[in-house]
C-alpha cells in the first residue's frame, strides 16, 4: 500500500517518533527469550524473521534502529527460537483468538469501503453498486477494498469479544482476570489467555476449543432428539446429563423447553419437517448463537501475532490493552501518533474521526496532522506531497 517515494519517509518518520517517545507502550510478553520475533520494513516485500530478544532494552534499540512497519511475535516458547522451524524445539504456545471487523457481515461496510486500484492506486468513493470493477484511470480490472471502520463496526467486533468472554467464563470456566482484550489496529480484536493450561494444547485440542465455540458440528442428540429406525423419523430422549448447561441450555433457552418439554420438542420437530429438517434448524442457530472467529489464528501453534503496543501498518493506529472494552474507542485510545502538520494528496472525498477531530476532505490536497495524514496513507487513500 505504502509505495511512493515521498510517501515511505512521511510514513516512517512518525513511526520512528512514536517508537523513539513511546517505548514503554511496547508491552514486553512472557518469557521474552524463549520467543520467536519477526518484522516487515516499508517498500520491502516479505518478513525478518526467527529473531530473538533477552529483554524488552533489546527490543525497544531495534523499533528505533530498524522502523518496522510491523512487529510480531510468536505465541509459541521455543528452546531455540532463532533456528529453523523444525530445530526450534516448540515447548507450548500461548491461546490467542482473532476477532476481525472484516468477518461479520456487518450492513454498514459497504458504505464506507473505497476501492483502490490494485495497478495504479486510484481510489473511488464508495458505492453500493455491484458492477464489476473498472479503473476510471488505467481501466484495471482488480481493486482492493478498502474500509474505514465506523463506530458500528467497532461495536459489532466488541459484540462478539462479549460473546467469547461469556463462552470462556461460563463454558470452559476460565477466569476472566485471565483474559486480555486488545484492539488489533485496525478493525478487530484479539483475545490472549493468560492461563498456563492451556498452553500445552496441540492444534487438534485447540481445533476443538474453536469448534465449541462457533456452535460448529452440534449433534441434535445432544440436546435430545434422536433419529428414528426409518427415513426422517425421530424420537425424544434427553441426556442423562440434562440440558440446563452450555450449549443444550443455550439452544434449550432459544426454544424455550426444559428437561421436562418432550412433547413441546416432539411438536418443534415435526413443526421442522423432522430430524433432517430440525438438525438444519439447529445448525442455523449454532452459527447465530457461536462465536466467530478465525479458525486458523487459534489452532496455528507456530504463528506470530503482532506486538501489544506496536503500530499496525494498515492504518497506522497502535495494537492496544482494552483496560474497558465498554469505553474503549479505537480512534481515540490507539490513535497515538502526534499531530505534526503534513501535506498530503488525497486520492477521493473521505470522511472520518481521530482523535475527536472530524475530518470531511473534498478537496484534492490538504495539510492534515500526522495521525490523520499517516492513517489515509496506510489505507491507500492519500500520498504524501
Amino acid at each position: 500500500m505504502i509505495e511512493a517515494a515521498k510517501t515511505i519517509p512521511v510514513v516512517r518518520g512518525a513511526f520512528r517518533e512514536y517508537y523513539f517517545k513511546q517505548a514503554r507502550a511496547v508491552e514486553e510478553p512472557g518469557k521474552i527469550e524463549q520467543r520467536e520475533f519477526g518484522y516487515a520494513q516499508f517498500g520491502q516485500a516479505g518478513m525478518t524473521r526467527h529473531l530473538s530478544f533477552n529483554s524488552i532494552k533489546e527490543l525497544h534499540a531495534m523499533l528505533v534502529k530498524e522502523v518496522p512497519s510491523d512487529v510480531y511475535c510468536s505465541n509459541a516458547y521455543y528452546k531455540f527460537p532463532t533456528q529453523p522451524m523444525q530445530e526450534k524445539q516448540w515447548l507450548g504456545a500461548d491461546l490467542i483468538f482473532d476477532i476481525d471487523g472484516k468477518d461479520l457481515d456487518l450492513p454498514c461496510v459497504p458504505s464506507h469501503t473505497y476501492p483502490v486500484c490494485t495497478n495504479c492506486g486510484h481510489a473511488l468513493p464508495p458505492s453500493d453498486e455491484k458492477k464489476e470493477y473498472s479503473c476510471p484511470s488505467c481501466n484495471g480490472k482488480k481493486a482492493e477494498r478498502v474500509s474505514i471502520p465506523c463506530s458500528k463496526c467497532i461495536e459489532g467486533s466488541k459484540k462478539e469479544v462479549r460473546r467469547l468472554i461469556e463462552f470462556l467464563t461460563t463454558d470452559l470456566g476460565m477466569q476472566r482476570d485471565n483474559i486480555y482484550v486488545y484492539f488489533s489496529g485496525n478493525n478487530g480484536f484479539h483475545i490472549h489467555i493468560g492461563d498456563s493450561e492451556y498452553v500445552p494444547l496441540d492444534p487438534q485440542a485447540r481445533s476443538d476449543i474453536v469448534g465449541y465455540l462457533s456452535g460448529t458440528g452440534l449433534l441434535a442428540e445432544s440436546v435430545g432428539v434422536r433419529k428414528g429406525r426409518e427415513g426422517n423419523m425421530s424420537f425424544i430422549k434427553f441426556p442423562r446429563g440434562g440440558i440446563a448447561y452450555g450449549w443444550r441450555g443455550r439452544i434449550a433457552d432459544k426454544l424455550k423447553i426444559d428437561g421436562s418439554s418432550i412433547i413441546k420438542l416432539k411438536h418443534i420437530v415435526d413443526q421442522k419437517g423432522g430430524y433432517a429438517g430440525f438438525k438444519s434448524e439447529l445448525d442455523k442457530m449454532t452459527r447465530e448463537m457461536g462465536v466467530r472467529i478465525d479458525p486458523q489464528v487459534t489452532t496455528d501453534v507456530h504463528r506470530i501475532f503482532r506486538m501489544p503496543g506496536t503500530l499496525n501498518s494498515k492504518s497506522g493506529l497502535a495494537k492496544t490493552r482494552c483496560a474497558d472494552l465498554e469505553s474503549f474507542n479505537p480512534f481515540n485510545d490507539a490513535c497515538l501518533l502526534g499531530g505534526n502538520k503534513v501535506n498530503v494528496r488525497v486520492k477521493t472525498h473521505v470522511k472520518l474521526k481521530l482523535k475527536g477531530e472530524a475530518f470531511n476532505i473534498s478537496k484534492e490536497s490538504a495539510e492534515l496532522p500526522a495521525f490523520a495524514a499517516v492513517y489515509l496513507i496506510c489505507k491507500g487513500l492519500a500520498e504524501a506531497m
